[in-house]
């Protein structure tokens, strides 16, 4: 049954006009229906980040590159190849349970002062939420207090995963729906949207994100360098005190046997001594070399991110669209009840020939 293309249009204008108190009476109805649902959801605010990462790319190290080959060390080996981390994967680093559950201890505060605490102890106790919610949420609350058992599980000490209560996991959760990071495949420009009750709370967490995102990042990239560094300082160190050791001991002894007849005894020890002081100097000058290539490398390894848009507090509110909500039921029940009418016409109708095949099927019978 269509019932589109048996409406008649300008029967159906006068039944609207016939039918207009009612109409009104409805959309009223609905706007007050939507003002309700709108002042009741609570005002989120949404601050962004916008972070342009640097590309990763391999790299010769120009004029340290000889320096590398005069200490024995592949450039090759030290460019270090391509990152295993783009910035396709920064939503699911930034998604993950450990990365949320690192933006537990920060310090948050609202606004108007009246918050000063944890983003754990603001999430956990501080959310304001739709009246309806509780009484959704009231079927749950009474399973976990029936449900519920006392005690905890006891750990290892020697155990290498994380444990969190079912607090903290439901923590876990709300953070992570309000926590997001896109990337614009296109430029991999990477976007951070963190979404609050409170403007400048919502401020405070985007730009803690978009701080330990970078720390991530950079301490991936640059972990094996930063191990590389503290070995070849550590071995810089000790040849440099062995160069020391064996550059005194030489001077001491041509101090004594400046003056006087030098045998040929002590003149075979002063070139043993001179030696091994020239050895050691040429092994502290390789080690100097390439303490300052990985140094470089270090460097080199490091991101650069450019913040093209930095955490700004939100002045108005991300949602509800309460406006945009009103017109939509207004909308909806305007439509709804000019459909009802085209339904009830047909239905009229339908019902009206049934009755009068009925009628003629009767007399029909009786005329037999």
């Amino acid at each position: 049954m269509n019932i589109l293309s048996n409406i008649d249009v300008l029967w159906l204008s006068r039944r609207v006009w016939s039918d207009r108190r009612r109409l009104i009476r409805n959309c009223f109805i609905g706007a007050i229906v939507a003002l309700i649902i709108a002042f009741s959801i609570p005002r989120r605010y949404t601050s962004d980040v916008v972070l342009a990462p640097e590309a990763a790319k391999s790299s010769s190290f120009g004029a340290l590159g000889s320096l590398a080959s005069m200490a024995g060390v592949n450039v090759g080996d030290m460019t270090g190849g391509n990152d295993a981390i783009y910035p396709e994967l920064y939503p699911q680093i930034v998604g993950s349970t450990v990365f949320i559950a690192d933006l537990y201890a920060m310090n948050v505060k609202s606004g108007d002062g009246e918050i000063d605490m944890t983003l754990f102890d603001y999430i956990r106790s501080h959310q304001s939420k739709a009246w309806w919610m509780y009484i959704v949420e009231l079927p749950l609350k009474l399973k976990q207090m029936l449900t519920s058992k006392a005690g905890g599980v006891s750990l290892p000490e020697d155990v290498t995963y994380y444990s969190y209560s079912e607090g903290e996991t439901n923590v876990i959760n709300k953070l992570r729906k309000l926590v997001l990071c896109s990337v614009d495949v296109g430029n991999e420009v990477v976007t951070i949207s963190v979404t609050m009750q409170d403007a400048k709370i919502a401020a405070q967490v985007a730009d803690r994100v978009a701080s330990l995102l970078q720390d991530y990042v950079t301490k991936y990239r640059t972990g094996k360098t930063i191990k590389d560094f503290e070995y070849s300082n550590a071995l810089y160190e000790e040849a440099k005190a062995d160069y020391d050791k064996k550059q005194k001991a030489y001077a001491l002894y041509a101090d004594r046997h400046a003056l006087g007849s030098i045998t040929y005894s002590a003149k075979i020890e002063e070139n043993r001594l001179r030696d091994e002081m020239e050895l050691a100097y040429s092994i502290y000058t390789q080690m100097a070399q390439q303490k300052e290539l990985a140094k470089a490398k270090v460097q080199e390894r490091t991101p650069v991110f450019s913040v093209m848009q930095p955490a700004v507090v939100p002045r108005l509110p991300s949602a509800p669209k309460r406006m945009f909500m009103l017109i939509s039921i207004v909308f909806l029940t305007f439509f709804g009840h000019v459909a009802w009418l085209m339904v009830e016409k047909q239905v009229k109708e339908t019902i009206k020939q049934q009755r009068i095949a009925i009628k003629e099927e009767a007399q029909e019978k009786r005329g037999k």
